[in-house]
């Protein structure tokens, strides 16, 4: 059986229609899998018949472009040069001519090239939308791989192309935020107009992770997530390197105006209340609340538990009341009542000098002890009473972005313990991700190219 598949272009002004042979294939029908386009084929299909459609559109834009404008005089053409457009169906190669300007109008230079104006990149907004999105999602190999296999890509295309495309829709993105510094209002509550309040609470959750450093082999950085939790609006997160950012602030405001918060309205902010993050909130929005994670508060008293228990067959009396005294650390802190919390938890390493010679963990129970109270301490202020926002059905915990960094963060970033970042990589590689799931990566490439019709999938959390 031979196929011959043909491209019928009909011209606007009524003429004859141009009839061009795309493809012949020769195809046989004795086995299930001779049937119909293989993948090779409808390659070669969707590539030829690409460079026919974009060669037929450039050519009627640089028709439409040879006349002046001013006297309707045809165009000189002086030269003609290759171009090469990369696209989701192949590269497509084009010729791009060089013509006179009209003398009937002064002019800065003496030539141009039509097809500049058509052509503002090298690579489609859908090729690049596609790059960037999976590459936000899955490592820079893979992507290219990925897209060679589906599409008839350029066989060129690479981890190191896939890499700097990424970076520069980021980039883009980047110096966009950097137009409006003035997102965030640093107003307080009453200052002017009156508050708006949601109907319900809305909470802000932050939480650190590390990624390995490239320049520096053997270390660390940090980065910042977060997830923004309106009452009545799907969750939207965000990321950030500290060390790097320094529009964080900016960064924030358009993820709470892109979930119509306003600026004077009361924020919620939760967190581990490690030290990278303890200002973090007045920083970011001046008029929030922020509070202590009471998860975080459990664990680091779970820990402390474990090493009581230890004492109970040392001394029965003195490891249960101790086991008592750490309960009530735990109920006073669920109430609110700090000071107590904390004159408790000084009777309590005071006690436990009891077993400083029986006890082989003493040294380390005595650290964990303290390092608890100075937590505390250097939290005091954060601490809400619990009870009463559980009661009132008000957030009191930062599960819901503990899973977010791994959402954001881990799948992407750490998963494989031999990557390794720069802070600006990873800061920039970040943004998109965060852009991918939170469903919005499409919607920014429409602001930038009006016609992009390409949507994305909802990605589950």
């Amino acid at each position: 059986m031979r196929v011959k598949v043909q491209l019928v272009i009909g011209a606007d002004d009524g003429g004859p229609d141009t009839i061009c042979d795309v493809v012949v294939l020769e195809k046989d029908c004795q086995r299930i899998e001779q049937l119909g386009l293989t993948l090779a084929e409808a390659k070669q299909l969707l590539t030829q018949l690409q460079q026919h459609v974009v060669a037929r559109q450039a050519a009627a834009f640089v028709t439409m472009h040879s006349q002046c404008a001013a006297c309707g005089a045809p165009l000189r053409r002086k030269e003609e040069m290759p171009r090469l457009l990369r696209t989701l169906f192949g590269t497509v190669f084009l010729t791009s001519p060089r013509l006179y300007h009209c003398r009937c109008q002064a002019h800065k230079t003496t030539t141009f090239r039509p097809l500049t104006a058509l052509l503002t990149a090298s690579t489609t907004p859908e090729l690049l939308f596609l790059e960037t999105k999976w590459a936000s999602l899955l490592s820079y190999g893979m992507t290219a791989r990925i897209l060679k296999d589906f599409l008839p890509v350029d066989e060129t295309l690479n981890a190191t192309t896939v890499h700097n495309h990424t970076l520069a829709v980021a980039q883009r993105c980047e110096e966009e935020l950097e137009e409006d510094e003035g997102v965030v209002v640093d107003s307080c509550p009453g200052d002017g107009e009156r508050l708006s309040h949601p109907e319900g609470p809305f909470s802000v959750g932050l939480d650190g992770g590390y990624v390995r450093d490239w320049g520096q082999k053997q270390r660390h950085f940090e980065v910042i997530v977060g997830k923004s939790v309106p009452p009545a609006q799907p969750a939207k997160c965000f990321g950030f390197v500290q060390s790097y950012d320094i529009k964080a602030k900016q960064r924030l405001g358009a993820v709470l105006q892109s979930q119509g918060v306003q600026d004077t309205q009361p924020l919620t902010f939760l967190s581990d209340g490690g030290e990278t993050v303890r200002t973090l909130p007045v920083q970011l929005h001046p008029q929030s609340e922020h509070l202590l994670d009471w998860v975080h508060l459990t664990m680091r008293m779970t820990v402390l538990r474990q090493y009581i228990k230890g004492l109970i067959p040392l001394d029965r009396e003195v490891g249960e009341g101790l086991q008592q005294k750490l309960a009530s650390v735990k109920w006073l802190l669920w109430h609110g009542k700090v000071n107590k919390a904390l004159d408790r938890l000084g009777d309590l390493d005071r006690q436990i000098d009891h077993f400083t010679d029986t006890y082989p963990r003493f040294p380390r129970l005595k650290g964990v002890v303290r390092k608890f109270r100075t937590y505390i301490e250097n939290n005091r202020s954060f601490i809400p009473n619990y009870g009463r926002r559980y009661r009132n059905g008000e957030t009191i915990s930062t599960a819901f972005v503990e899973s977010t960094v791994n959402y954001v963060l881990s799948k992407r970033f750490v998963k494989q313990q031999s990557m390794q970042w720069s802070k600006r990589g990873a800061h920039l590689l970040l943004q998109t991700r965060v852009k991918t799931l939170n469903n919005e990566l499409s919607s920014t490439f429409r602001r930038w190219y009006p016609d992009f019709r390409m949507e994305e999938a909802a990605l589950a959390a």
